[in-house]
């Protein structure tokens, strides 16, 4: 059997999965990032602040975590919930979602690349970084 018939989709069609026939997907590579520094650490993954070398841009780049007992059944869907929902959403208060990474080695190192915001200052650093200002009698 040949590389390119060895996988199938969920409706039974052969699928391309080989490096040159583009196995990353929609996903881009995490090497497109230049990681600059850490941000901080939780228990669904660590963050860090990475500089998107094909726009300059920077961004908040979260690693998720995928435990090494669970790495032979894929993605964990609670991560596939997340990356899909946060998509989704377009909302001032909720940080966009730009792109989806893959590790080069490991197709199971999953990025989700976000807009970064500065956290500095007070009393509200993630409205004054991205503009979303309300006035008082909103608030």
């Amino acid at each position: 059997m040949d590389s390119s018939s060895q996988w199938m989709s969920i409706t039974g069609q052969p699928l391309n999965l080989d490096s040159a026939g583009g196995f990353l997907g929609n996903c881009t590579s995490i090497k497109t990032y230049e990681t600059l520094n850490s941000l901080g650490e939780g228990a669904y993954g660590v963050v860090t602040r990475s500089l998107d070398t094909r726009t300059s841009n920077i961004v908040a780049i979260k690693q998720l975590l995928i435990l090494p007992s669970e790495r032979h059944n894929g993605i964990p869907i609670t991560a596939l919930r997340e990356i899909s929902i946060l998509r989704s959403l377009k909302h001032q208060n909720i940080v966009n979602v730009l792109d989806v990474a893959v590790g080069e080695e490991a197709l199971e190192d999953v990025y989700m690349v976000m807009e970064y915001c500065e956290q500095v200052g007070s009393p509200s650093p993630i409205e004054k970084e991205c503009g979303y200002m309300y006035q008082e009698e909103e608030a």
